[in-house]
């Protein structure tokens, strides 16, 4: 079964690609678009309660967050595609060090930044 990514074609939503490239998984692309508001419709909340990206469909189970669901597909296709996870324990505690550095000191920042611009971007906008 193909896995489904929903997200717009921006920020969060690659990161689940590049994984999935990596790993070598199938994988489909359904564009929410954000501008538009389509994440707060009741349809794409269902999946995702708070609204945000990205979400992915595999088989029956969805999963929303983005290291999260990195770290659900680095395991579930551990033997397969490139390592991301690391050989040993401590590479293990590596990777999950600087997804928890990205997580706490890059994101916040960036996702600030990107507050104000759209918001200057799309003041007036209806």
């Amino acid at each position: 079964m193909v896995v489904k990514v929903y997200g717009p074609d921006y920020a969060t939503t690659k990161v689940v690609l590049v994984c999935l490239i990596e790993k070598e998984v199938e994988f489909e692309t359904v564009h929410v678009d954000g501008f538009k508001g389509e994440q707060k419709q009741p349809e794409y909340l269902k999946l995702q309660p708070f609204g945000l990206f990205p979400v992915v469909q595999d088989g029956d189970y969805v999963l929303y967050e983005s290291r999260a669901i990195l770290r659900y597909f680095a395991e579930k296709y551990k033997n397969q595609g490139t390592n991301l996870l690391g050989k040993t324990i401590e590479d293990r505690g590596l990777v999950e060090q600087w997804l928890d550095v990205e997580a706490h000191n890059y994101t916040p920042p960036i996702y600030n930044l990107v507050k104000i611009y759209f918001a200057s971007v799309l003041d007036g906008v209806p």
